[in-house]
């Protein structure tokens, strides 16, 4: 095997590892979120409670069936169908979904774990890149501004403000989109050269929904974490704009 054929082979098996460990460490995680909901016989639990195990549910076959129906279709016709990678992007948008609702039982710092396998093969696919092209700097701006957003996704949580009936659904709302918006960025990541476009709508989807779902919570808990990430995400989107129109002088 040549040697091109070999580093690349080497840095393909090391992405699919890490994005492996984060389904395996996530459903685990999100499995036994559920045991604990079933075993306490589901009492007093509200209408958002069986959304997030409902979503959770979801999140779980979802991911994994469509995981096996594309990433099989794709091993089968490579060049017809494209980037495995990207495939498995999607599906780990969909299990992420089922991460981003805070169910009884839930293990953050498992949960945190499985996130940061993701993110090392997404820091392996910038290296790459890095090494066979040019734009380093844009291409480790676009892998920490996919990290910040990713970051500033809220979680889905309970409630106690007078304003819940508003809150909670723009919360799922605005959890559910932004998990949308980065399984799009993450499929075009590991599609493409790693780099971002830094385009507007997810920007502006993140910007707007966070500071609501933060703004509504402010007297009951300040969402610190959110409000950190969504500053650094949104000084890494300026920064790259202006890198962007730079290059195009």
């Amino acid at each position: 095997m040549p040697k091109e054929q070999t580093k690349k082979f080497a840095y393909n098996a090391w992405k699919f590892i890490f994005l492996g460990l984060y389904f395996v460490i996530l459903t685990v995680e999100r499995v036994i979120s559920l045991v604990k909901c079933c075993a306490d016989g589901l009492k007093g639990f509200e209408l958002l409670d069986y959304y997030m195990i409902m979503l959770t549910i979801f999140a779980i076959f979802g991911s994994y069936l469509f995981a096996v129906l594309r990433c099989t279709d794709v091993v089968k016709h490579r060049e017809k169908n494209g980037n495995i990678f990207s495939e498995l992007s999607i599906a780990a948008g969909i299990l992420l979904l089922g991460g981003m609702v805070h169910t009884d039982g839930s293990i953050p710092p498992m949960q945190f774990i499985s996130y940061g396998m993701i993110l090392i093969s997404m820091a392996i696919h910038t290296a790459e890149n890095v090494k066979k092209s040019k734009n380093a700097d844009r291409k480790w701006l676009s892998f920490a501004y996919i990290v910040a957003y990713s970051m500033a996704i809220p979680v889905v949580y309970h409630t106690n403000i007078a304003l819940d009936y508003l809150f909670i659904p723009i919360e799922c709302v605005v959890s559910a989109g932004m998990v949308a918006m980065f399984t799009i960025m993450l499929t075009r990541f590991y599609s493409g050269n790693g780099e971002s476009n830094f385009s507007l709508m997810p920007f502006l989807i993140a910007l707007f929904g966070d500071f609501t779902v933060i703004f509504l919570r402010w007297d009951e808990e300040i969402n610190y974490f959110v409000l950190i990430f969504l500053c650094v995400m949104t000084a890494l989107w300026f920064a790259g704009n202006v890198m962007c129109i730079k290059r195009k002088k």
